[in-house]
């Protein structure tokens, strides 16, 4: 019988779960934790937009015993979301609404995340907004920094090479990230492949100052699943 899921990691899309799940899979951690998009709840869309409505959901079901711990990543992109400040404000205002002590700024140091502490002993709710849960970006900025072995910075350097001399450019400069670490998946040994072959390709480096901050939000956030 599989172990019964006792923790939430709600993220944006499908690329996040095929990136998260290989890395908790690494880090012995995904038979505990249900890494859920918004549409596993049913919404049409997979969309940060939707966070605000379903951290409610998934706080009702803290207080109802149904999840032990819940993480929330998101991007800190500037287009659809304001960058990290507003995205901050957003997600935080919300969390507060639900009596959890929110710190008047955010941390200042890159790389440590947050771990929200509730005024009446409910769960502590955990939020990492990426990059470095400091300043805008995606998760494609954190695999781009933490890219692993010369082969692979030649490969990154290329691409960029590439993306300049393109005669006609139809994705946004906030978009260039995401066209560089997509393009450099196409032109590893299996091209087409997901986010996921960032970890499980061995592509980037776990042990970076990146990655490991990031590792260790999430054992902080879900060190006490049993």
């Amino acid at each position: 019988m599989a172990n019964k899921k006792v923790a939430v990691l709600l993220v944006e899309g499908q690329g996040d779960v095929d990136f998260f799940e290989a890395l908790l899979r690494q880090l012995q951690l995904l038979d505990k934790i249900d890494i859920t998009p918004p549409k596993n709840y049913g919404l049409k869309a997979n969309t940060v937009s939707h966070f605000p409505k379903l951290i409610n959901l998934l706080i009702k079901r803290l207080e109802k015993g149904e999840i032990l711990q819940l993480g929330i990543i998101a991007d800190a992109d500037y287009v659809s979301g304001g960058g990290f400040q507003q995205r901050w404000k957003t997600l935080t205002t919300h969390l507060a609404q639900n009596g959890y002590r929110i710190p008047s700024n955010p941390p200042q140091l890159p790389y440590t995340g947050s771990l929200f502490q509730h005024s009446d002993g409910l769960a502590p709710i955990g939020l990492w907004l990426m990059p470095n849960h400091k300043n805008n970006g995606m998760l494609e900025d954190l695999i781009k920094q933490t890219v692993y072995g010369d082969e692979q910075h030649q490969l990154l350097k290329t691409v960029r090479t590439c993306l300049k001399k393109l005669p006609v450019t139809l994705f946004s400069d906030y978009h260039q990230t995401k066209a560089i670490i997509y393009t450099w998946l196409a032109w590893q040994k299996r091209p087409g492949q997901t986010l996921d072959v960032a970890i499980n390709g061995n592509l980037i480096n776990l042990q970076s100052t990146e990655m490991q901050g990031f590792i260790n939000w999430l054992h902080k956030v879900f060190k006490k699943t049993q």
